[in-house]
């Protein structure tokens, strides 16, 4: 990206919303090590809204629970910190870019594919023995959120680069690299900054389309890859492109992920992906 055309795209970050305030708050006293559950429930409870979003997906069928929950302490004892982070993450960063009604068709493609992309890296981690699936989750959501900033901040720009990849049949990446001289995943790298997001959340949106250049995080950035491919191969909402990217190779061997466990990881996505997409995207 040029030093024009990034002063360019972060004069129109400015206008961005910032994540709300409780869920800042919420993420502090995650990274602090002396809070409580009780401490945590606290805050949450304090928001009504927040609350509700929060019960209703964990006693949806995504979760499972053979009991009904029915306080934020039992949810965040159940599930754990980093889970309800990236709930709230997931139902906030909804919220905020939910408003453009022009954009409403296309947007829900996006969405769709971006929730499919988080389950499948959430299923892809699973399989792997990863100990932060969450983290995971909320990496496969926000690796295109660089597209719907583009569709609702320089929509004349984001309508020039559709047209060349639906004329020329081409990967919206190399479309915007072309046209724009960034791409969706520098722009989602200056959001998640502008959002403090943690460094590992940064590079794994920065290089999703490149996961060696991920740094100790190219594992982390090769499973999102994987997962947008897989969601792409069952046409779980729309990436904007009908191409398919290719695999890194180098990063799918360390994976150590045998071919076989493909099929079964792709009924499971479907699978929670159908359960959560009822209670995010629809809700």
């Amino acid at each position: 990206m040029s030093p024009v055309d990034l002063k360019r795209v972060i004069r129109r970050l400015d206008d961005l919303p910032t994540l709300p305030r409780t869920v800042l708050r919420i993420t502090e006293l995650i990274n602090n090590p002396m809070t409580s559950a009780r401490d945590l429930a606290k805050v949450i409870s304090d928001d009504q809204v927040l609350t509700a979003k929060l019960l209703k997906l964990v006693n949806s069928s995504f979760y499972g629970f053979p009991q009904r929950i029915s306080t934020v302490t039992g949810a965040i004892v159940l599930l754990g910190f980093d889970a309800i982070k990236s709930l709230l993450l997931t139902t906030s960063v909804f919220d905020i870019f939910s408003k453009d009604k022009k954009e409403k068709a296309r947007q829900e493609d996006f969405w769709d594919h971006s929730l499919g992309c988080a389950v499948g890296a959430k299923v892809i981690g699973n399989y792997l023995r990863y100990d932060r699936v969450e983290e995971l989750f909320v990496s496969g959501l926000l690796h295109d959120i660089g597209k719907i900033v583009e569709m609702m901040f320089v929509p004349d720009d984001f309508a020039r680069v559709v047209s060349m990849v639906e004329a020329d049949n081409i990967l919206m990446v190399d479309a915007e690299e072309s046209l724009l001289g960034y791409t969706h995943a520098e722009v989602g790298r200056l959001l998640a900054e502008r959002w403090n997001l943690p460094a590992k959340l940064v590079n794994i949106i920065a290089h999703h389309h490149q996961p060696d250049l991920a740094g100790i995080f190219s594992q982390e950035a090769i499973i999102v890859q994987l997962a947008d491919i897989l969601c792409r191969a069952m046409n779980i909402g729309s990436g904007g492109d009908n191409l398919m990217p290719q695999l890194n190779k180098d990063g799918w061997e360390s994976l150590q992920l045998d071919v076989s466990a493909i099929e079964p990881i792709m009924i499971d996505m479907e699978r929670e992906f159908d359960d959560i997409s009822l209670f995010i995207t629809h809700s």
